[in-house]
């Protein structure tokens, strides 16, 4: 009995620090979405192998994602423009990255017949890692640049003979900082060589309800836009530059203005609360 009691005790702290200390709410809320999609990447493991590296199985874990994870964490998120994804015909999505929870965003809109692509370090994070692999994740190298350009090659194949598209992070990695990192340039390099449109996706910042360097996180809102497509068409490598600054000025555009509007939806809202 004395291992219940202490057990109830463990509890029962941990529950009043998660409740009054914002450092451990913030570690917890974290430690429970990485369960959470790590739960949900097993249970999709074994229906997968009915149909391995099918791009669609995105779209099972999507719907789980959406019905557990979104209800839980009490993220809601306002889409905007989705009509600009909708197209049948192959594209590359590049969409700005600050977290993690980038996932909950990509998911709310992800379209048929799209893919991701990632680095290859994530194909060994626990069960996320080969649940992605089975759902046609496109896994990049960058350490080898020989092996990251066949990869590259690899894709626009893909692109061409199963008319998909892919979600690109063209930041690289994850950026806190409350703008955007320089664009790598893959992404743009892939959609000349397809000749294939890109659509810019920008998710507004996620500092009104959570921060990684001041360590809260609460429920909260962020706003998610679809800029229309850009097109490549008849663009060639010397055209990667400019075409890599042009949409990335689109994009912080955007997200300086989404950014200031939630902040300011959130004002209102605290302003409503404390009445």
């Amino acid at each position: 009995m004395m291992w219940l009691l202490l057990l109830g005790i463990l509890l029962l702290t941990v529950f009043f620090l998660y409740r009054s200390n914002q450092w451990v709410n913030y570690q917890i809320k974290f430690l429970l979405y990485y369960t959470l999609v790590n739960v949900i990447a097993l249970i999709s493991m074994p229906i997968f192998l009915f149909r391995p590296f099918d791009v669609e199985n995105y779209r099972i874990v999507g719907w789980m994602l959406l019905k557990t994870v979104h209800f839980i964490m009490q993220i809601k998120i306002d889409i905007r423009n989705k009509e600009n994804t909708l197209s049948d015909k192959p594209a590359i999505m590049v969409c700005n990255h600050q977290s993690s929870i980038d996932l909950l965003g990509m998911m709310s809109i992800w379209p048929s017949r799209c893919t991701g692509m990632a680095k290859k370090s994530l194909l060994y994070a626990g069960p996320f890692g080969p649940s992605a692999w089975l759902a046609g994740t496109i896994f990049i190298d960058r350490f080898q640049p020989g092996k990251a350009r066949e990869t590259m090659r690899g894709t626009v194949d893909l692109i061409k003979k199963k008319n998909v598209k892919v979600w690109v992070f063209p930041e690289g990695t994850r950026n806190h900082d409350g703008n955007m990192l320089p664009f790598k340039k893959g992404a743009f390099h892939l959609a000349i060589q397809a000749q294939i449109p890109i659509i810019p996706v920008v998710i507004s910042t996620y500092d009104t309800f959570m921060n990684k360097k001041r360590k809260f996180f609460k429920s909260g809102k962020c706003i998610l836009t679809c800029l229309p497509p850009v097109s490549t068409e008849g663009l060639t490598a010397d055209d990667v530059n400019s075409l890599t600054e042009r949409v990335r000025d689109q994009m912080v555009a955007v997200f300086k203005a989404s950014s200031d509007e939630i902040r300011e939806i959130a004002r209102v809202d605290d302003a409503k609360k404390t009445q």
